[in-house]
């Protein structure tokens, strides 16, 4: 089989499995895009063209009073490749949510190769939402009176700045999910989506470290923390002047085989006065190109 035939079998099965989802979950699944859903189409039909962009939606199951969204990212090789796949409901705090997804990743991962595995996915959280429901109320008690003994105790506020590398960021849902979280926290920085994928935020080391925690359970091929800085302010108002970035925003810099263009990134951090964690980031120094 060549490799147009390949990608033409499994974007076919991505359609028949959309299809069928489709004819089950009519209200609840949402396409982000429906113009990729043509552009496979397009492909199967003429399968010498461009590869088409990843197809992404979100499926909302309901169950035990609660609304369960499933964000579905099909890499072009699914299902020979396993999805990106998140599960959130407002009804579960931080650490059901973590535990939550740590379990379904868990479970993907024991799913047969090459099989279409969404439909199992959502049988999956069906039968097993319920105890991460049951055990959130007392986690968010023990959060909230955590956060209260620690606000009583400590003083200080410690202004923090993450540098995270990321082997890719293409989901869009998760993409818009990072960005929300960062307002939600009041943190500022970047997110350069693309491959490799980068992600800057900065502020309050409590809040930096929440949105890690929510971040960093979202399924990746591979995220982690290059770098962290920190330094002590004596007040609150201090905190807007140690900033590098005025607001949190997505940046591109594309290069023509579809990696980001580390020239541009370069030039980005250095308007930042953040050229020094280029170093720290990928192991090279960086140097411009004229």
């Amino acid at each position: 089989m060549t490799f147009y035939e390949n990608i033409k079998e499994n974007l076919t099965t991505q359609i028949y499995e959309l299809e069928a989802l489709q004819s089950v979950y009519p209200e609840e699944l949402i396409v982000a895009d429906h113009g990729i859903v043509a552009d496979i189409n397009h492909f199967i039909e003429f399968p010498q063209e461009e590869l088409p962009q990843r197809l992404e939606y979100v499926i909302k199951i309901s169950e035990n009073e609660a609304i369960i969204e499933l964000q579905v990212c099909l890499p072009t090789n699914y299902p020979q490749e396993k999805p990106e796949v998140y599960a959130r409901t407002s009804m579960l705090d931080r650490t059901q949510q973590l535990l939550l997804n740590e379990a379904l990743a868990s479970f993907l991962s024991e799913n047969e190769q090459g099989e279409p595995c969404i439909y199992s996915l959502i049988s999956w959280l069906q039968d097993n939402i319920e105890k991460y429901l049951k055990n959130s109320n007392v986690n968010k008690e023990k959060t909230n009176e955590y956060k209260k003994k620690e606000h009583e105790q400590d003083d200080k506020l410690i202004f923090t700045r993450y540098w995270i590398y990321s082997h890719h960021i293409y989901n869009k849902l998760k993409r818009k999910d990072i960005a929300n979280l960062a307002k939600e926290y009041c943190l500022t920085g970047f997110c350069l989506p693309g491959k490799p994928g980068i992600i800057c935020i900065e502020g309050t080391d409590t809040n930096c470290e929440l949105w890690w925690q929510k971040v960093k359970v979202m399924n990746w091929h591979r995220i982690l923390i290059k770098l962290i800085e920190d330094e002590i302010l004596d007040n609150e108002k201090n905190i807007n002047t140690m900033r590098k970035y005025p607001n949190f925003q997505e940046v591109s810099f594309p290069s023509s085989d579809r990696h980001n263009d580390m020239g541009q990134l370069l030039t980005y951090l250095t308007e930042h006065q953040s050229e020094h964690v280029f170093n720290d980031i990928f192991g090279i120094k960086g140097k411009f190109t004229h």
